[in-house]
């Protein structure tokens, strides 16, 4: 099922590299898929919706938080299909609904979608959003998917590692490392998929943007049902998955310093966007390991670009108030749920 624009441009950072100091970084702009705001999910969403249509859904169901790039981006997949959506939001409150809409939510609200909003406790509360929704579906006479948990979801970025090597090959650069913001694990289980069933050697290295219990499980699961799919002889554990937890900062879509001085570096230097939720705190934790000798200068690493763009517009706030030297109005955005 084509929605992306593919192949997406793997762009060598030589400012970037140089201002750095340290190894040749390269960008993949997995932001330049073309859905949407464009974004990663959008190769993981085009196996998802394939298997979705061959068993006969009619709606999709999704959820994630408040500005949720991947409910943009199956949102805008299933008005390209025709399927109909419902989508779980998790906000500082039940039914949150503020005066100015902004951001991924704007979009959600343009593209029409059914929006279901539960507030703290997320967890409980999201999987209970989601349990109602399908019961409700279905007692419509309709047949709901659950785009989260399709056995389908490594199976984007397995092909995505074929088309990197393919361009690394033209470019004559060996990868020795892909850097990517690991969120959900979908992306990263396809990184690992591919690379492993490929035999590229690479290290793939998940940046966590947020807490969670065993994520590396989570993604080595998801690299074995993937590679089930595919016929491939790839298993993996959890020791195999490469998670950095340092940089979580406040938690999820909570911004830092670090996180804004990333997002300015790499507009400086190469004139791309980073947002501050995935894509910025990703880059920060790149940065300081490269900084911190993490990585040999003679490397090469490719920093995925996962997309976001849109929820840089949110952050303006804490953005404007940390480059003109100011103390941040807020850090974690008034949204979520606060202490």
């Amino acid at each position: 099922m084509r929605l992306a624009h593919l192949p997406t441009p793997l762009y060598e950072a030589k400012n970037l590299t140089k201002e750095l100091g340290g190894p040749r970084i390269f960008v993949k702009r997995d932001d330049l898929t073309g859905l949407g705001f464009g974004g990663n999910k959008t190769r993981i969403l085009e196996f998802i919706m394939g298997d979705a249509l061959a068993k006969g859904a009619d709606v999709i169901v999704a959820g994630a938080g408040w500005q949720s790039n991947w409910c943009t981006q199956v949102i805008s997949a299933c008005r390209r299909l025709g399927l109909d959506v419902a989508i779980y939001k998790q906000a500082v409150e039940d039914g949150y609904d503020p005066k100015d809409y902004d951001g991924n939510h704007l979009l959600h609200f343009i593209l029409g979608a059914e929006m279901v909003v539960v507030g703290h406790p997320w967890r409980e509360k999201a999987a209970k959003a989601k349990e109602k929704l399908i019961e409700e579906l279905r007692s419509k006479g309709m047949k709901p998917y659950d785009a989260g948990e399709s056995p389908y979801r490594s199976i984007g970025y397995a092909n995505g590692v074929l088309e990197l090597l393919t361009q690394a090959n033209e470019l004559g650069v060996k990868i020795d490392y892909i850097v990517h913001a690991n969120g959900s694990g979908m992306t990263q289980s396809g990184l690992i998929l591919g690379s492993k069933a490929l035999n590229t050697n690479i290290e793939v290295i998940g940046i966590s943007i947020s807490p969670g219990e065993d994520k590396e499980g989570r993604v080595a699961k998801m690299v074995n049902e993937g590679a089930k799919l595919l016929d491939v002889d790839v298993s993996v554990g959890e020791k195999d998955v490469n998670i950095i937890h340092d940089y979580l900062g406040g938690g999820y879509a909570v911004v830092d310093e670090d996180v804004i001085r990333a997002i300015e570096l790499v507009a400086k230097t190469e004139g791309i966007f980073l947002d501050p939720v995935y894509t910025g705190k990703a880059m920060a934790g790149l940065i300081d390991m490269v900084r911190d000798g993490k990585f040999d200068k003679d490397e090469n690493i490719v920093f995925l670009h996962t997309g976001g763009t849109a929820a840089l517009f949110p952050y303006r706030e804490p953005i404007k108030n940390i480059l003109k030297g100011e103390k941040p109005t807020w850090l974690k955005p008034p949204w979520y749920y606060r202490e």
